[in-house]
């Protein structure tokens, strides 16, 4: 039992592959370091035990039809001279539609791995394909995919902690939300069927509010008469399984009513940065009568062997047994995912025999964007439970957070920089992320107005050689 006590971290979406043994790390990019004061500031509902180190991991991975690609992710891990032997945790993002909305560019899910590493664990969180580095079509929730991109990372990640005289514990965990459940549970799936859950140490998992009965229980509820909240994701399915079994449709407006399809393709053309999926939704109808064509839904609820319910089958993940400790959380009131996703995968892995799955609807009457918090607190308890404490000591970074300091801290109008290193450029931004200060300094120590700020909090950021100092700035009133 682990003896680090916290609540959850977390606050907030068939081709042939290669076994994670394939995998090579092709390298990585240290980003930042946030202090524990940097990261209490955002209010993760967990004690912020370590400063962290976050890097960029490109890896070797195979794409959709097998081949070698170069994937990214976010690797976090806690600084501190008093253990290096973490367990680690892979967190699998939500729906992103913009190409670099990912934990290597340190979006909001990649902070959550940022979180996790102060609380003590070693965290990784995979782009995927198509996103970040990796180039084409991004293969929405595409199992094995998933699943390689997730499992490779550990594997580069575990490689990578070497070069540090750093190592994980040898215990991991795998978690993530929505379409990051899905991705945990197809991982979870392929390193059991590949015999790489004692390889890589895979200890449990826990994935959430996800759709793993794909062809019936998500099916069911994106095909209801009821009106479905976020249609861009029928969309995004639709061009993902086009990309990967290439048989769905000639031009996607074969499928998808006039004048919806030429619409919203420039959005999932592979490369576009701009736009979210909100952007998507709020353009097309919400019953799904109006967005796809009668023809496709009447051959899709009529023909067993009609190619999306064929592929949405492939992508399926409830029928198997898993071997390891897994739970399932999830809230019945979920719009998006429906919940019975987990209750029948629940019931089918006990009857097939799993020693110890079960789900758990952690907060009644929850939406799918009010589940993301109770489920993630019940995901982290969950390893919390599993997890060895730390044992041996030895630092995993050389890094100084005393590099960098400010005074006075608040203050109304100026503040006083020192910065060991002399020079860099410094960035202020608001508490939502939008730089409101930059310049340049060029000593140890500068003098920077910031009257002109609103009162509040702040993060202060000094860029010396591609590596990135924080603080917290308070301007008083």
């Amino acid at each position: 039992m682990r003896k680090i006590s916290a609540a959850i971290i977390l606050t907030l979406g068939l081709g042939v592959f290669q076994s994670a043994k394939s995998q090579e790390l092709v390298s990585s990019e240290y980003l930042f370091q946030y202090s524990t004061l940097v990261i209490s500031i955002f209010g993760l509902p967990i004690p912020s035990d370590y400063a962290v180190d976050y890097y960029k991991i490109s890896y070797t991975t195979t794409d959709t039809d097998g081949e070698e690609t170069v994937a990214s992710g976010g690797l976090a891990i806690p600084v501190t001279g008093a253990c290096n032997s973490f367990p680690m945790v892979a967190y699998c993002h939500g729906t992103v539609l913009q190409r670099y909305n990912v934990p290597s560019e340190q979006n909001t899910e990649g902070f959550l791995t940022v979180g996790l590493a102060s609380a003590g664990y070693i965290a990784v969180a995979p782009d995927y394909l198509g996103l970040g580095e990796d180039e084409g079509v991004h293969p929405y929730v595409h199992a094995e995919s998933q699943a390689t991109a997730t499992l490779d990372l550990i594997s580069a990640s575990q490689e990578f902690l070497e070069t540090l005289d750093a190592e994980g514990n040898g215990e991991v965990f795998i978690t993530g939300y929505s379409q990051g459940g899905h991705a945990a549970m197809a991982a979870l799936k392929y390193a059991q069927d590949n015999d790489l859950t004692d390889e890589l140490g895979i200890v449990a998992g826990a994935p959430l509010s996800g759709p793993y009965n794909m062809s019936g229980s998500q099916a069911e509820l994106i095909l209801s008469d009821e009106p479905y909240s976020t249609p861009g994701y029928i969309i995004y399915l639709l061009i993902s399984y086009q990309s990967v079994y290439g048989n769905l449709y000639e031009e996607l407006s074969d499928v998808v009513q006039d004048p919806y399809a030429d619409l919203v393709a420039p959005y999932f053309d592979g490369e576009q940065d701009e736009s979210s999926m909100g952007v998507v939704n709020d353009l097309l109808p919400q019953n799904i009568s109006e967005l796809l064509r009668d023809s496709v839904l009447t051959n899709f609820e009529n023909n067993p062997n009609h190619p999306l319910r064929v592929a949405l089958a492939d992508n399926d993940l409830f029928d198997w047994t898993p071997q390891m400790p897994l739970r399932m959380y999830y809230c019945d009131g979920d719009e998006q995912v429906a919940f019975t996703n987990s209750t029948t995968t629940e019931q089918i892995m006990n009857d097939n025999g799993a020693p110890d799955v079960d789900s758990e609807n952690v907060l009644p009457g929850a939406n799918h964007g009010g589940c993301v918090e109770p489920a993630l607190l019940a995901a982290y308890n969950f390893f919390e439970g599993l997890a060895s404490e730390c044992s041996s000591t030895l630092s995993v970074s050389d890094k100084n957070l005393e590099k960098l300091s400010i005074g006075p801290n608040p203050t109304a109008d100026r503040v006083q920089i020192t910065f060991a290193l002399g020079s860099g450029e410094l960035t202020i931004h608001d508490l939502n992320g939008r730089l409101v200060k930059n310049q340049l300094i060029r000593s140890e120590q500068s003098v920077v107005d910031v009257n002109d700020l609103e009162p509040g909090s702040y993060i202060l950021a000094i860029t010396h050689r591609g590596a990135r100092y924080a603080t917290v700035l308070v301007v008083s009133e």
